[in-house]
């Protein structure tokens, strides 16, 4: 396998990147186009992880697969659009083909209607899928659209207030998915499948193959900007979750790419990013099943942006628990997420309904941060107290961002990291339990992300 998809790095670097290869063909009609997903605010190319693999199990090719990644820090799009025309005309010089299919979530279909609205990019998109975003009175630069709205614009009570449409789009309504899921779901794929190809897919099951490979980038969150000089090592893990052997090292350079990297399917890995002041952001998530070319590991600069925001203390970890489907706690089919055995969702934590705090996110958390804080004060928390307390509900400043929440767990560490956190996530629906065990990691040097899957 080749390491194709979700090109990053600055635009110039990708268009120097790009190849002309011949258009793939199905095996009986007409070539495959390349699919182009641009994502929303404080996202990349991870939205749609999973459904590029839903993709690649229908027999679509991977070197077709492109995620457009940009800066979400801003609220100006001037640059991104801007870029996504640079990046489309690129991915059509690699490929060989006239035109792509485009699909955009959120943020990233305003970025994507004012790309359309120049004839001249409009010709170069056959068919468009509007996922959860904006809405127009009739489909961006007159290409076919396909608009999926969930609980934020759906009727008969959107929670955003006015139910989305596109005039003269096929306009898709599920009030029961959040909104990040409207990206991820097998539902949405199914439909979004049809519509671009006129057929149900063959399954929209993340298929398991016998060998896996996985790539991605190492980012800046949210610029999506590589972390040049960053050091990434990849473990497998045993059964404890510690370290058994190193499998890849690599130097990061500005484009953040890493891999092709072979990893035993069904074992799990970790992915340790070493920054420039030699502490570590450690990541993990289950194991993988069939190859990914969209890992991506979001992360920060020391100090920075988000991690000020934790505290660092040697006696405890600093966790974050993402998922691209929302977690909902207030409900009477809600998530469930355990660490060590102790519950740690409420309805202030993880709400769908009511807001957490003050200025809370409702039905939002994507991402939950988990550390050790003290009693409130006038500009924070004062230092780590070696207690939980869920009664706080989302701490601050997590309650002013969207997507993210906090949350005072305490978690012990040891210095060595010789024992364990064990976190257990049990999604509403019934879906299936999934369990991931991680060293106890010292916070005072290093930063712990868990990943659960979004199907």
């Amino acid at each position: 396998m080749r390491r194709l998809g979700g090109v990053g790095g600055t635009v110039a670097a990708l268009v120097l990147a790009l190849l002309v290869v011949p258009p793939a063909r199905a095996e009986h009609g007409p070539p495959r186009l390349p699919i182009v997903f641009v994502h929303g605010n404080s996202g990349s190319a991870q939205q749609f992880e999973t459904q590029f693999q839903r993709f690649a199990a229908n027999g679509y090719p991977e070197d077709l697969l492109f995620a457009y990644e940009y800066d979400t820090s801003g609220p100006d799009n001037t640059a991104a659009v801007a870029g996504l025309g640079t990046f489309v005309d690129g991915v059509l010089a690699r490929t060989g083909a006239r035109q792509v299919l485009l699909a955009a979530h959120s943020r990233g279909t305003t970025v994507s209607h004012a790309y359309l609205a120049d004839p001249a990019h409009a010709a170069e998109v056959a068919k468009y899928v509007n996922l959860d975003g904006r809405g127009s009175d009739a489909p961006p630069g007159g290409v076919p659209t396909l608009a999926e709205w969930g609980e934020w614009q759906s009727p008969p009570d959107p929670v955003r207030g006015a139910v989305g449409v596109i005039t003269g789009a096929v306009n898709v309504y599920n009030r029961q998915l959040s909104h990040t899921e409207v990206a991820t779901s097998a539902r949405t794929f199914a439909d979004v499948y049809r519509f671009w190809f006129g057929r149900a897919p063959r399954t929209t099951a993340v298929v398991p193959e016998r060998h896996v490979e996985v790539s991605g980038r190492v980012v800046l969150f949210p610029a999506n900007a590589g972390y040049a000089g960053a050091t990434l090592e990849v473990w497998q893990l045993d059964r404890t979750g510690h370290r058994r052997h190193r499998v890849a090292h690599d130097r990061i350079d500005a484009t953040g790419d890493f891999g092709p990297v072979p990893v035993r399917r069904d074992t799990s890995h970790e992915f340790a990013v070493t920054r420039e002041d030699g502490s570590v952001h450690h990541f993990y998530q289950p194991p993988f099943t069939r190859d990914d070319n969209f890992v991506r590991l979001n992360t920060g600069r020391p100090g920075e942006g988000l991690e000020a925001y934790t505290k660092q203390d040697p006696r405890h970890v600093n966790l974050i628990v993402t998922r691209t489907r929302e977690i909902w706690a207030d409900q009477p089919d809600s998530d469930r997420l355990t660490v060590d055995g102790r519950d740690v969702l409420t309805p202030a934590v993880a709400p769908r309904s009511s807001p957490g705090g003050v200025n809370g996110n409702t039905g939002e958390v994507n991402a939950l941060f988990l550390t050790d804080v003290g009693a409130r004060t006038a500009t924070g928390y004062a230092d780590p107290d070696q207690h939980t307390d869920l009664a706080k509900g989302q701490l601050f400043p997590f309650d002013n961002l969207t997507f993210l929440s906090g949350a005072d767990v305490f978690v012990p560490a040891q210095p060595n990291a010789r024992g364990t956190v064990t976190l257990a996530m049990t999604p509403r629906g019934g879906g299936r339990r999934t369990v991931v065990t991680v060293p106890d990691w010292p916070s005072s040097t290093n930063r712990v992300t868990v990943a659960f899957p979004d199907h």
